[in-house]
Parts: structure tokens; sequence; C-alpha cells
């Protein structure tokens, strides 16, 4: 709005002072009056620079204090990683279903029905209905985001990863993980191998959005950051996808074997096979968003 107001000002200001400098001069002559209005509106256009940039103060002025609101924050000291214990572990009310902790289900359906919906509001990245989602017997739709999101580490199917290193990516999880804790997720993960023959290691650039992987080293690098974050469910959408089948079973079963020395619960959205051997139990969910 401000910007359209100068706008407006500026091209008034040029009229008027053309206008008037062409009727001074005009007792001159055409061609000299026709100068004078030239000249009018070439320095007032010299000035918009000087008024842009007041424009541009304004504008730097609330995109710092927006900045400070943030930078302001203090969030709770972060924690280093430790094996989840099941004791621990909240329950969870899903599909109709009780899950306790510790389990592995597999959510299965068509194209479309809601798996990964079904994840994302778990993550309160979505709302959910009053009644149909409960974490430890609490209705979901009553809880904060912060207090919903601490009982998950998750994987999407299309995971973001920052221009940074390997390091700076995995620990957007747990800033404070020391390297051990880094290398044993990469580890897990099936990417301690490929990672560990770069030349800077830890410490290898990625590029944006990973452009430095592959399609499947980026997602097993989002799978590694998900392991590496403590939480008692583990949310993982299609996270052997793009994998050959011998990666995919090398990544199956140091995954089955974390989860067995955790006890960490699983939620695995896949439609693959071998993947799905993971999990002691299925929940089908239909295009209606019913299950069986």
């Amino acid at each position: 709005r401000a910007r359209g107001w100068i706008t407006l000002s500026q091209a008034a200001i040029q009229g008027l002072a053309a206008s008037a400098a062409i009727a001074l001069a005009a007792p001159a002559g055409a061609a000299l009056a026709a100068m004078a209005g030239l000249a009018a509106v070439m320095a007032v256009d010299g000035l918009s620079a000087v008024v842009a940039a007041f424009d541009q103060d304004g504008a730097a002025d609330q995109a710092a204090r927006r900045l400070d609101s943030l930078l302001q924050y203090a969030p709770p000291p972060p924690t280093v990683p430790q094996e989840v214990k099941t004791p621990e572990a909240p329950t969870l009310h899903l599909a109709g279903e009780d899950l306790a902790p510790g389990e592995r289900v597999a959510i299965l359906g068509p194209s479309g029905a809601g798996k990964t919906t079904l994840l994302e509001r778990l993550l309160a990245l979505r709302p959910c209905a009053p009644g149909t989602l409960r974490l430890n017997g609490q209705d979901l739709s009553t809880m904060t985001p912060e207090a919903a999101r601490a009982a998950f580490s998750a994987s999407p199917q299309d995971a973001a990863l920052m221009a940074g290193t390997v390091a700076q990516n995995l620990r957007l999880a747990a800033p404070e993980a020391p390297d051990d804790a880094l290398w044993d997720a990469l580890r897990d993960a099936g990417l301690d191998a490929r990672i560990a023959a770069a030349a800077q290691g830890l410490n290898t650039w990625l590029g944006d959005n990973g452009e430095r992987l592959s399609g499947g080293e980026r997602r097993r690098l989002s799978l590694a950051r998900a392991l590496l974050r403590p939480a008692h469910w583990l949310l993982l959408d299609e996270p052997t996808e793009g994998l050959d089948a011998a990666t995919e079973a090398l990544v199956m079963a140091r995954l089955a074997a974390r989860l067995d020395r955790t006890g960490q619960g699983l939620l695995l959205v896949s439609h693959r096979p071998a993947l799905l051997a993971l999990c002691g139990r299925q929940i089908q969910i239909s295009a209606a968003g019913s299950q069986a």
C-alpha cells in the first residue's frame, strides 16, 4: 500500500513539475519549453531512488522485527539421543485400533486413501477430528503441536535436505548429538560406507537439497536423521523407495536390529513386501477412510 502511494505521488509530482516548467518556458518557444519539461521530469525521476530507499528501509525494519521475534525465542535445552525404553513409551489409538508401545505396524491402502495424511496428522501438520487419534489416552486434537510431536520421529516420502554438510543435516534432529551418534544413525540407515568414503566424511557438502547425493542416498539420509531423533514412535513413509533389492535388504536388516535394541515403535507406510516383513501387524485403510 505504501509503495502504491509513493508511485502515485511520484507520477503526480512529475506531471506538475513538467507542466510548470513548460508554462514558464513557453515564452521562449516550443522547443525550449519541451526541453524544460523533459528536464523537470528527469530531475524528479532522479529523486525516485531516494524515495525507494526509504521504502526499502521500512521493509528491512519490519523484516528485522520479525526475525527478532524468532531469534529471541529460547528453545528448551537440546537432548542427546538416548535409547528409547518401551515402558515409558506412550500408547497410540488410530484408525480405530489401539497400538501398544513398541509395536510395528504397517499402514496399508490404495493410493489416495490417506496413509500419508494419517502420519501428518500424528505430527500435527494437519488437523484431526476429535476422538480419531489418541496419544497415551489423550485426544491428539486437544494437544499442542509440540506435545504431540515429542512422541514421534519421521522420515517423510519427500524429505527435504538443506544446503549444508551431512552433519548439519543430521543434527537438525538432534543439535547436540556427538559424531558417534551420527555414525550410528548412518550405519543403521545403510549409508555409513558411502559417507565414510567421502573425503570430508561428516563434513561433506551436499549442495542444495542434497543434490550431490543420489535419490536413494537422500532417502537414506532422511532415514538416518529420523533414527537420530529420540522418540518413542518412528514414522516412515516409503523409506526404501528407489533402492535396489540388495540395499533395501541391508537397510531392512539394520532397521530391524535397531528396533529390537531400542524397543521403538514403528508406523510404516510402504507397498514393498520385503519391508512389510518388519511389521507384525497391518492396518488397512480404504479410500473412504475406514480400516480393516
